[in-house]
């Protein structure tokens, strides 16, 4: 059964040109031209061009011309051929009016395209075999776009994975909130369904922290403005986290948007609590052990110090009477030491950690428990100094800090690559990773090539220096 000539492409039956008498095909086909529109003429069995204008000689590099007597699956990639075929014949079977697809054609070289096509059956009105029309657009920016689109979500995605930061939308009077993947992540809370209201979140948090979240909640943050809050929440069922959440309000077109983003911190929350720990021990044994004393007069100078503050300077205790203690702090520490010292000529008693110099050069870390002292009339007549020298515990915080850099910067491997990674550091040769681990040596040296990009590095040795950050906790 032949179908009727009526046309139901949404580019053919809206065109002025069927209106203005286009007589034939091949006119019909040439006159789309000024109007940006890719078409040709196809025979459905084998996908044979019968005729193609400029445009879509475009799409494919060549001449429309160029095309007749060529198949349109030539330009096609493997996959979408036998759907093409089957669509075509659909058509012919009167199964379907039309058939819209994105084709990604290809042509000679490096040449290629995304196209938006229609195809349509147009009868021939005799006995003759019926052919396909296609109108196709030029998509290729759209998906490409689309393409960086969905490469910025996943960098987000990936960018929020790793710094444990969600964030979440809330349209002003809505209950209905947005939450980003790491939102979900954070709060173990099931992707598939809704994000949950505010009453649903507030069951997370830990009572004592309700009302300061509650508060932050229903202050209105002025137009760009942030407010802060932290909070600890019950993410599963005795695990209690810490969370550090801003706020702020967004103008999207008239409406405002409530804008959050919420931090994961636990870890920071358990370092400050180590380091309160660390500092309650430190302030023990300063109590109960031998300790570095020194008494500092009005300008600074030292008048009194023992022999154990003596050492830690590098200096006998007569040495260092009469020095003035700004030259022996280094040039980070300086103005600090200056404003804690007009701090103590007003009465107050503080603990600092000051960076100084040896004699020798090198640095010293010590904690200096400073108390000031008056004389009768109530004036500031100097400082009482507890000296507690901490730069072996500094020491252990610089290496975790690389330890932490190096780990995180070695997540970024895959299991294989941190296979060839630690083979490589073990100073092995390719042909012997290969063998160890059951793979070519060019696979090897992908690997190994990798993970030089991956981790910004261009030598063995540095490999070897992050190899040994990552472990200097460990040892």
């Amino acid at each position: 059964m032949k179908k009727s000539s009526q046309v139901n492409d949404p580019h053919l039956s809206q065109s002025p040109l069927l209106e203005s008498g286009a007589s034939s095909l091949s006119a019909f086909t040439a006159r789309l031209n000024q109007f940006g529109i890719g078409c040709c003429c196809i025979e459905p069995g084998n996908l044979v061009i019968l005729e193609s204008n400029s445009v879509f000689g475009d799409f494919v590099g060549l001449d429309g011309k160029d095309l007749i007597g060529r198949s349109l699956s030539v330009f096609l990639p493997e996959m979408e051929k036998a759907g093409i075929v089957q669509s075509l014949e659909s058509l012919r079977d009167n199964d379907q009016s039309s058939v819209s697809q994105t084709l990604h054609v290809q042509g000679d070289g490096d040449h290629q395209r995304w196209i938006k096509a229609t195809f349509v059956y147009w009868d021939q009105g005799d006995e003759r075999e019926g052919t396909v029309v296609a109108t196709a657009v030029d998509i290729t920016e759209s998906v490409k776009a689309d393409e960086e689109r969905k490469q910025a979500i996943q960098r987000l995605e990936l960018a929020q994975k790793h710094s444990k930061v969600g964030c979440w939308e809330l349209p002003k009077g809505s209950e209905v909130v947005w939450w980003s993947k790491e939102m979900y992540e954070s709060f173990r809370w099931d992707p598939s369904g809704l994000a949950p209201t505010f009453d649903q979140f507030m069951q997370f948090v830990h009572i004592d922290d309700r009302e300061a979240v509650l508060k932050a909640h229903q202050t209105e943050p002025e137009l760009h403005r942030t407010i802060e809050v932290e909070f600890r929440a019950e993410v599963s069922k005795g695990q209690m986290r810490w969370f550090h959440a801003t706020i702020t309000s967004v103008q999207r077109g008239r409406n405002a948007i409530r804008f959050g983003t919420t931090q994961d911190v636990t870890e920071r929350h358990q370092m400050e609590s180590a380091i309160v720990a660390s500092e309650r021990l430190y302030r023990e044994i300063v109590e109960q052990s031998a300790e570095g004393i020194t008494i500092v007069d009005v300008t600074g100078h030292v008048v009194k110090v023992n022999d154990i503050a003596a050492q830690m300077f590098g200096y006998e205790p007569e040495d260092l009477v009469g020095k003035n203690i700004f030259s022996l702090i280094g040039d980070a520490s300086k103005d600090d030491l200056q404003t804690n010292y007009e701090n103590r000529a007003v009465g107050s008693s503080e603990a600092v950690e000051y960076r100084v110099k040896h004699r020798d050069g090198h640095d010293v870390w010590v904690l200096v428990s400073t108390r000031p002292y008056f004389d009768d009339g109530g004036k500031f007549c100097g400082t009482r100094n507890v000296v507690v020298n901490i730069s072996h515990r500094k020491l252990a915080e610089e290496l975790a800090r690389k330890a932490e850099i190096a780990n995180a910067r070695l997540d970024m491997l895959s299991s294989r690559e941190r296979n060839v990674f630690s083979r490589v550091v073990e100073g092995d040769m390719n042909k012997v990773i290969a063998k160890r681990l059951d793979i070519s040596e060019k696979t090897v040296e992908r690997h190994r090539s990798n993970v030089m990009k991956k981790l910004g590095v261009k030598s063995i040795t540095e490999l070897v220096r992050i190899a040994l950050d990552a472990e200097s906790v460990e040892h």
